[in-house]
Formats: structure tokens, sequence, C-alpha cells
């Protein structure tokens, strides 16, 4: 069985757990003390130099990175509904949209959720935090373009753009920043959709 190496309280690791109930992957949980630094101590440490989670263990093979573990599992199971279309223009389109959440929302996104989440108000760096901001404000004006007329963000249909953004996007309000009206709807019927996988 698949073991899945994890934090309750990662996005990361949120991520994956979201696209394998998604997809119905049977797996167990193992859970990283982040908070005691098991991820920093063997035999974690030994498994994953970088000590970052989540981390997959697939029998005697090792992956951590969560979108590249998203997409080893699509490539390991060969699902009649692949995340990833074969033509390869849409799959580069893809490619840069799960590129552009990670730089322009994700990343960003971290830097003021971490700060607001786990940091005491006065070691906060708020000018970068406000940086961070105005990065968000503008990714997710484009987002909004993009959902004109659509329900998700990529081919209409729910996906790993959708499972990528879930576990931030239930902290957007927290971003300090304008969400526009088609980001806020797509938002809720993501969420709403994540929900209900259980």
């Amino acid at each position: 069985m698949l073991q899945l190496y994890s934090n309750a309280r990662s996005t990361y690791s949120k991520r994956v757990h979201i696209y394998l109930k998604f997809r119905k992957i049977e797996y167990e949980t193992i859970p990283v003390a982040l908070e005691k630094l098991e991820n920093r101590k063997k035999p974690y440490i030994l498994m994953n130099p970088y000590g970052k989670v989540p981390m997959l263990k697939d029998e005697d093979f090792l992956l951590s990175e969560s979108t590249v573990i998203i997409r080893y599992l699509e490539d390991k199971y060969n699902f009649q509904d692949p995340f990833f279309p074969t033509d390869i223009k849409k799959r580069a389109t893809l490619n840069q949209k799960i590129n552009q959440a990670e730089t322009e929302f994700c990343f960003p996104g971290s830097i003021i959720y971490f700060a607001k989440k786990f940091k005491p108000e006065e070691t906060w760096d708020k000018n970068r935090m406000k940086e961070s901001s105005k990065r968000l404000g503008r990714h997710l004006e484009i987002l909004a373009s993009e959902l004109a007329g659509n329900e998700f963000l990529f081919q209409n249909s729910f996906g790993i753009l959708e499972v990528m953004y879930a576990p931030f996007i239930e902290h957007i309000e927290m971003m300090d920043t304008k969400i526009p009206q088609p980001v806020l709807d797509w938002k809720n019927r993501v969420i709403q959709r994540v929900e209900s996988l259980g």
C-alpha cells in the first residue's frame, strides 16, 4: 500500500491528501511531527535529505514535492480521465498554469499565512507581506479573467489546478487583498467539492 508521510498543518501535504481522496487511491498516512522537528532527524532525513513533507513511499520508491507526487500517481494509475492532456500544447499550457499557481499564489500566500498563523505580530516582515499581497492581487485578477464563463480553471473541469490551490484558497481571506467575485465563487465551488470527498 502507498504510504504518505505528511503533517496535518502542512498545506502541501493537504494537497496530496485531496488528490488521493479524489482519485479514490488507497493509502496509509504516516504522520511527521514538524513541531518536534521529526523531519530533520533520523530516520526521516535519511529517506528525504531535504526534510520536506509530503513524501510518498511506493514500496521501495520514495518521492517528495506535492505536484511531482501527483504527476507520478497520474502516470502510475493511467486514469480514463487524466489530469494531463495528451496534446502537447494543452499539456504545456497546463504546466505553465501549475508553475504560475506555485510562484504567483502559493509562495506569496504562504509568506502571509505562515506569519499570521504561527508568528507573533511584532515579528512580521510587513514590507514583505505587503509585496506578497500585491502580487496575490495581480494573480487573482488574472484568475478572475480566466474564470469568466467557466466554473474551473482548465478545460472547465475540476482538476490538478483545483487540487493545488485548494489548501491555500481555504484561507484566502487572510491575504489582505481584494478577492474578485469570480474567484470567490470558484473558491466556494472548490472547497465544497473537497469537503464532499470526506
